[in-house]
């Protein structure tokens, strides 16, 4: 890895972020702002509405401007309160405050970090302004994606994926866009403590179908059958997009009489802190891009068991840096469970190549360096 120039005059960098929760994208992409400084950036960032991101942000960006964001990208979303009708009359205030924002910025290059903000990503290109569309997300096949990623490239300068599935994806629609991957980062932590007493198996997500939250649960009931002694905990906000079905039967998984002592729906709070005492960390997921979860249980010294989807399998290589199982496999994990509870040598070696595995290939001065080569693709392709 090449070391930031130095002597660099200063440039202003706009981060479009999507959504004001302390969530994998946005977390990483504010990671990184400090990496970029060297470059000569000093960033600000938008957020469609206020939040604890917001907040989070306070101290590594310059600048910050929200304003409460009425636009959905689905049947459902519009209908949420306060109703499509209200959303509709509203939006295009958004729009125009989000406007008069930017050209108060007058940024040098626009950080655009997720497909849901292409509408400000259109103000931004209308504005001419140089243009880097990061995804972090792989949406479900089908024509509303079709027309998503051509929408993309068509606003973008530069597209980048923080996967090779995802690059491939952006690939499919790019026309002559340049694409690239920029793998996320994450920080190198100190030698990892791990806390004695019962065998803690951890997991970190939203309650929903694509983390596979029943699965992680249908597994943690599989295993207590073995190992009654065994312990589960799960990290992440409960109910977050109004999948009522799907929600209840997740309630129902941890509620039923052979899990519900031994299992805890912690709700959202800092996942740095249960890593500690986890003795396993599952990601049953159905889909990831690149998730930055298996990455931080990786560098606290966690052995993970990860469903082999998306950008995971670049994270991980088999009985190398963890465990990878086929998605809507419970009956895997809880079989990877308990044998790595009856394994403490498997799991220190998974612990120790996971680490080294963060701290050879995922760094945040490398993520750092892969975005400002887009910003100045982005720039160069402007002149």
């Amino acid at each position: 890895m090449s070391r930031p120039p130095t002597g660099r005059a200063e440039r202003r960098l706009c981060i479009l972020f999507h959504e004001p929760a302390i969530l994998g994208a946005g977390v990483s992409v504010l990671r990184a702002v400090e990496y970029l400084r060297p470059y000569g950036w000093t960033a600000s960032g938008w957020f469609p509405g206020a939040g604890p991101l917001v907040a989070e942000s306070a101290t590594m960006l310059d600048r910050r401007g929200y304003a409460e964001k009425p636009i959905a990208y689905s049947l459902r979303g519009w209908r949420r309160d306060p109703g499509m009708a209200r959303r509709l009359r509203r939006a295009p205030a958004y729009l125009n405050a989000f406007k008069r924002w930017l050209e108060e910025e007058s940024p040098d290059v626009v950080h655009v970090n997720s497909l849901l903000m292409l509408p400000e990503a259109t103000i931004a290109r209308r504005l001419g302004l140089p243009i880097v569309i990061q995804v972090h997300e792989i949406p479900p096949p089908g024509r509303k994606r079709d027309l998503t990623l051509r929408w993309a490239s068509a606003v973008a300068d530069v597209l980048v994926g923080v996967s090779r599935p995802v690059t491939e994806m952006l690939g499919a629609h790019r026309g002559r866009k340049p694409v690239t991957t920029v793998h996320n980062g994450v920080p190198i932590l100190g030698s990892p403590s791990r806390a004695q007493g019962r065998f803690v198996v951890g997991t970190v997500g939203h309650v929903s179908r694509t983390k596979g939250t029943d699965v992680f649960l249908q597994a943690a009931a599989l295993a207590l059958q073995a190992i009654p002694d065994l312990r589960f905990e799960h990290v992440g906000p409960a109910r977050p997009w109004g999948d009522d079905e799907f929600e209840d039967r997740v309630e129902a998984l941890a509620n039923h009489p052979a899990v519900r002592d031994a299992v805890k729906m912690l709700g959202h709070r800092p996942a740095r802190d249960a890593y500690a005492r986890w003795s396993i960390f599952v990601l049953s997921s159905r889909q990831e891009a690149f998730p930055l979860t298996t990455l931080e249980a990786m560098a606290a010294g966690v052995p993970v068991i990860a469903t082999k989807v998306g950008g995971i399998p670049e994270q991980i290589v088999h009985l190398e840096h963890g465990v990878l199982v086929a998605p809507d496999d419970a009956a895997a994990i809880a079989g990877w469970i308990r044998r790595l509870h009856d394994d403490p040598d498997l799991r220190a070696r998974l612990a120790a190549g996971g680490r080294a595995r963060v701290r050879n290939a995922f760094r945040l001065e490398a993520q750092a360096e892969g975005l400002n080569r887009a910003y100045e693709q982005a720039l160069t392709g402007r002149k």
